[in-house]
């Protein structure tokens, strides 16, 4: 006969089938990512940083509990159910509380229905006003973006809009990409490339190629949501339009397999032009500015129109034909209300080597696209990829540690591939990466204020392009 849990039993002695009932409760929804970042060293610090979380993400793919092996490896430490279930109602997750410690739970949660609790949640989750970042009004460009319209339900189907796009029938996609062919497009078929929510084809329409996502999880997802990426896709394509977007064509939605078409991007991705996929050659220092300048233009545009993208990466900024930088995927994109930027989802969504601290936790606000866009910044000085479990350290963002410590300088990471990097402006581009990653976000700059086309800066005529400016002001 199992002993009755108490406060003081271990963590690591729980049996395996309370371990499956637990998991049951916090692998959905990715609940165990809040329960990972929440878990705290003695010293206060974080335990697990954004490499250990992808780590246990990729059991997912093995058929794996992330769930069970957070607390395996956290059970070491002679933790408690006491201070699990302290976490576990820190985090709102109070079912997989109640079933460890029933009387720890707040009564007052454990007697409401399920969506009444939820508001019990909402109503005593702390906020300190300071860490809250306030929007200020902006001027608009002149490219033509509307507001998001607060009166329209969040889940109102895009087949009853009325949008630009052209509507494809799934038949015709087919055709035009020969029946989805998944030969990769280099080797003279149409497959080229995937993501988390889907892959991408090579087609031709009207002697005009146009790239096909055919969506489909990656991921673990449910078809309600990949709609939902879907729908959204749609909606902030369909009121955002600026040089600095990929440009969305059409859709197609009449069979259970959603599309999504694009204009064709001939250079790819900007992580495949770092890697030199396909023995393409390295970029320039010249273009790698005017792709830094380009990504954040863009970034400033969805900000500056309360769009917060969610997964500014590397893999999402594609390149035409003149290296012009086109942020994609808006599935995860939300808007956000002008004046209090901050909001929390239960969903943590996103792409780990990238995403800021308080991401990590669930908030949403563009302080955290600003946080990204400093990791890509770091990826185009060095050539390096965002994470790397070969290299050390792991992830690009750590060079930043070292950097500090003096035990290296950003001369010691610049991508050696590059003919024509000026160690100035190397400099420069650095000292904006840094800023962007600063761990708490109202200490990051504004997108605004990373580029600026009134204070430039030209590395004695070695970078012709107008560069970052050097004078930084951070908001309070």
């Amino acid at each position: 006969m199992n002993k009755p849990l108490t406060p003081s039993t271990y963590v690591r002695n729980l049996n395996v089938g309370i371990l499956r009932k637990l998991s049951d409760f916090i692998d959905p929804q990715e609940g165990w990512k809040k329960l990972a970042v929440a878990i705290k060293k003695p010293s206060g610090d974080d335990r697990y940083n954004q490499f250990h979380i992808r780590r246990f993400e990729a059991l997912l793919q093995t058929g794996k509990s992330p769930t069970c092996e957070l607390l395996f490896d956290w059970g070491t430490t002679n933790c408690t159910v006491g201070d699990l279930v302290d976490l576990l109602v820190q985090i709102e997750l109070f079912a997989p509380a109640t079933l460890l410690l029933p009387d720890a739970v707040p009564q007052t949660v454990k007697s409401l229905p399920p969506r009444e609790a939820a508001t019990v949640a909402q109503t005593h989750r702390p906020c300190q006003e300071k860490d809250r970042t306030s929007v200020m009004p902006m001027p608009k460009l002149e490219h033509s973006c509307e507001p998001p319209d607060s009166s329209s339900p969040d889940n109102r189907s895009v087949e009853s809009s009325n949008t630009r796009f052209h509507s494809f029938s799934f038949h015709e996609l087919k055709s035009i990409t020969n029946n989805f062919d998944e030969r990769p497009a280099s080797a003279g078929g149409n497959r080229m490339g995937e993501g988390g929510f889907g892959v991408v084809y090579k087609g031709c329409v009207n002697n005009t190629i146009v790239a096909v996502k055919k969506l489909g999880a990656m991921v673990e997802i449910s078809t309600e949501e990949l709609k939902q990426q879907f729908d959204q896709e749609i909606k902030v394509m369909a009121t955002c339009q600026h040089e600095n977007l990929v440009e969305l064509l059409g859709f197609s939605s009449d069979s259970d397999n959603l599309c999504l078409v694009y204009a064709y991007m001939p250079n790819g991705s900007l992580l495949d032009r770092l890697s030199c996929l396909d023995g393409t050659p390295p970029l320039s220092w010249h273009t790698r500015c005017k792709v830094a300048q380009g990504t954040a233009n863009g970034i400033r545009f969805l900000h500056e129109n309360h769009h917060i993208h969610r997964d500014i990466k590397s893999a999402n900024i594609l390149l035409d034909k003149d290296f012009t930088a086109k942020i994609s995927d808006f599935g995860l994109a939300r808007a956000s209300a002008r004046l209090a930027q901050t909001v929390m989802t239960s969903r943590i969504v996103g792409t780990t080597a990238y995403m800021a601290p308080e991401a990590l936790r669930g908030e949403i606000t563009p302080k955290s696209d600003i946080y990204s866009f400093g990791v890509v910044l770091l990826e185009l000085i060095t050539g390096l990829a965002a994470v790397d479990e070969n290299r050390e350290p792991q992830l690009l963002l750590d060079i930043k540690d070292e950097i500090e410590d003096e035990e290296k300088t950003i001369e010691d990471y610049t991508d050696e591939k590059m003919s024509d990097a000026d160690p100035a402006s190397v400099e420069a581009m650095y000292s904006a990466a840094s800023q962007c990653l600063h761990e708490k976000k109202n200490r990051r700059p504004d997108i605004a204020k990373v580029f600026t086309s009134e204070s430039t800066y030209t590395a004695r005529g070695v970078v012709p392009y107008p560069l970052l400016s050097i004078h930084f002001k951070t908001s309070a």
